[in-house]
């Protein structure tokens, strides 16, 4: 018998691609491709998470110093409204316009990480270079703008009359944080907050920060009628004493729905030759998009003393003294939730299985679990323990073999309920490896022995391994690595050989198999050098779920999203790396531990007793009883299947006799499966069988 039922959708996947297809491990429930192959949900979780609740729109990270909005200080410039001219001019500089712009290097070719943009600039953008798409960059890179009216004094300093910033900038400066604290200031360059000021006649620009006194350059860019219905779209050439503004970025393509139709751009430069006697001074370049760029001049020094009046109605003032604002280096923030390989609490919510099995003299086949939820990235523990065969450790031993850091034996002591005694064990996880910065995942796994490791019989040495597999995912901002570890696979390429003086062995690939290919190369059965197969322990997991169960803390306790949960840890299982012996049924235990495995959580398959008030976290793991605690805490990976009324009640709805099931025989039959050998000889599938199955089909259901 092939403990596998044939639903409408498998028979359809069957006669359209021949063989039957499996579920694919990657921590995906999909209804659509699996629901023919796994179970309804077997178990629902019923207690709020007391080991944090991940929830949209979370991160780490992002730690950028002192507030932007604390900044004070920065780059000053008064434009005359008939020099913009166009939609700004004509309403008197109230109504809304769009402002783009960013610090580049003195030739301007080099673009920095410093630019306006509307907050969804991917945290710890490096500096962008030459000509960049912005439309493939991430967010958007311009503000829309309505000027705050008031009167404003040019001098490098913000004034009241400016009202609230209208960009905050959430990136560390690639271009050198400055500290000197000094009005010329030194070593960096930023632009931390946004504001505009307009007394009717002149728009006033504050760009809080700092323009280092090395010739770099703030291009800001105007879109007057703030729709891009004018203006250049992908900056052209430029022309005037400023042409090297726009030529430096010629090919820039801006964001949709922004066009620029005038700019105006500040920067230090030396009067002296640059022969380090004389400091750098402020000049400022405006004009429109297409047209003579001028040199409007350039300022005696940086400070409000220095600030003021220049050609054409333009005035500015350039104060470097801020030691505030952004960090000069990237802030190591964590991807924002909902993000499929990171989490920010754990949670196991439901649980499905499939078993794939042919019955025969040696039971094959494969055995999948799905557990929707998610692990904190930071290196919580999964810990599972299935009871798949007599015998096995129904209080956890101590002197198991060393994995996870000897993690297995640190779980000794705990009872677990009478009819469950677990006889293998595996963990997962995930965490940022402290040394590369990268975000790792990782599956460990040994056999749990009813009375401990196995050792050869011939020299009394160990023979029974701990296993381990895993890698990078990502590196520590959620950016791919190459050949990322998405499917833990136990492929690898670890292998130790005792050679009578290892006290532990370990492998990367599957425990009970590697034990009986180590058993066999001391007994001489085969070479040194022989390996396990691969892949006989898969584990994938996808931490995107932000639903579930809530916090066990939150303002209203929640259970009720758990059954719908359809992302989280999948595992597929050899059934005789399993060691399941055919006949009793699987029982899968486990719950989240911290990154030591000594303190339990309330996350507990089978779940904790029902009350009013959330179970709280079950603390030391030596000191569980589950005997003590109402309730299994384990789930039946075998529950019944639904059987039909006879031998030819092949397909669901049972209990009916109809064509799905007639379909359902000729898809056995073709492949040889135990479902359609029905007459003797068994084992040969032949015009018996089908007289039979016609047979059973026509006497119908009572």
């Amino acid at each position: 018998m092939r403990l596998r039922t044939l639903t409408p959708a498998a028979i359809l996947a069957a006669l359209a691609g021949g063989a039957i297809a499996q579920p694919t491990i990657d921590g995906i429930y999909d209804p659509g491709t699996e629901g023919a192959f796994y179970s309804d949900v077997l178990w629902v979780q019923n207690q709020p998470t007391g080991f944090g609740d991940n929830q949209t729109g979370d991160f780490t990270g992002g730690d950028f110093g002192a507030p932007p909005e604390d900044v004070m200080t920065g780059v000053e410039i008064c434009i005359p409204l008939t020099a913009i001219g166009g939609a700004l001019e004509g309403s008197g500089g109230t109504s809304a316009f769009q402002l783009a712009g960013w610090v580049n290097s003195g030739d301007r070719t080099f673009m920095s990480n410093q630019m306006i943009h509307d907050g969804g600039l991917p945290i710890d953008t490096a500096n962008i270079g030459n000509a960049p798409d912005f439309t493939a960059l991430g967010g958007v890179q311009h503000v829309a703008i309505t000027a705050n009216a008031g009167a404003i004094v040019v001098d490098g300093t913000l004034d009241a009359n400016y009202g609230l910033p209208q960009m905050l900038q959430t990136n560390f400066t690639g271009f050198g944080d400055s500290t000197d604290g000094t009005e010329i200031g030194g070593g960096g360059s930023e632009a931390d907050a946004v504001y505009a000021a307009t007394d009717g006649v002149n728009l006033y620009l504050f760009i809080a920060g700092n323009l280092e006194a090395n010739g770099n350059g703030l291009d800001l860019y105007i879109d007057s009628d703030a729709n891009g219905a004018t203006g250049d779209v992908v900056l052209g050439a430029g022309a005037g004493a400023g042409a090297f503004i726009i030529d430096g970025q010629t090919g820039l393509a801006f964001d949709a729905g922004f066009g620029a139709e005038f700019v105006v751009s500040a920067d230090s430069w030396n009067d002296d030759g640059d022969d380090g006697t004389t400091p750098n001074i402020p000049r400022l370049h405006a004009g429109p998009i297409g047209g003579a760029i001028a040199d409007i001049g350039s300022l005696a020094g940086f400070g409000a003393a220095n600030a003021g009046a220049l050609t054409a109605g333009y005035s500015m003032g350039v104060d470097n003294s801020n030691a505030l604002g952004v960090i000069g280096s990237p802030s190591l923030a964590s991807p924002v939730a909902p993000d499929a390989n990171w989490a920010y609490g754990s949670e196991l919510c439901n649980v499905r299985s499939y078993l794939d099995m042919d019955e025969g003299p040696v039971v094959s086949g494969r055995l999948y679990i799905f557990i929707g939820g998610n692990m904190e990235s930071s290196y919580n523990k999964l810990s599972l323990f299935i009871d798949s065969q007599p015998g096995g450790q129904n209080v956890l031993r101590n002197d198991n073999v060393d994995i996870s850091f000897n993690g297995i034996n640190r779980q000794s002591d705990l009872v677990w309920d009478e009819a469950f005694s677990p006889d293998m064990w595996f963990n997962v996880n995930n965490g940022v490896n402290g040394g590369s910065g990268n975000l790792e995942n990782f599956a460990d796994s040994t056999t749990l022995r009813t009375d401990g490791p196995i050792f050869d019989p011939f020299f009394g040495l160990l023979a029974d391994y701990g296993s381990f597999s895993g890698g990078d995912l990502t590196d520590g901002q959620g950016n791919p690595v190459a050949m990322p570890v998405e499917l833990i696979d136990f492929s690898g390429p670890q292998f130790d050989e005792q050679d009578g003086f290892l006290a532990a062995l370990y492998a990367g690939y599957a425990p009970r198999k590697s034990s009986q290919v180590g058993l066999d190369i001391l007994k001489g059965n085969l070479p040194s050098g022989s390996l396990p197969p691969e892949g006989l322990l898969q584990v994938s997991m996808n931490n995107s779920n932000v639903d579930g169960v809530t916090a066990s803390d939150a303002a209203v306790p929640s259970v009720a999203d758990a059954p719908n949960v359809n992302t989280g840890i999948e595992i597929c299982i050899d059934l005789c790396e399993l060691g399941w012996d055919g006949v009793q049924d699987i029982l899968l235990g486990g719950y989240i531990t911290d990154g030591g495995f000594g303190f339990v959580s309330n996350q507990v398959l089978g779940g904790l007793p029902d009350s009013e008030a959330p179970a709280v976290n079950l603390g030391e793991v030596h000191d569980i009883d589950f005997t003590t605690i109402v309730g299994d805490q384990y789930v039946n990976l075998t529950p019944p299947t639904p059987g039909g009324c006879n031998g030819a009640d092949l397909a669901v709805p049972f209990g009916t006799l109809n064509f799905d099931d007639v379909v359902a025989f000729l898809v056995s039959f073709g492949g040889n499966t135990a479902e359609s050998d029905l007459a003797v000889p068994f084992g040969t599938w032949n015009f018996d069988d089908v007289i039979a199955f016609l047979t059973l089909f026509g006497g119908g259901c009572p």
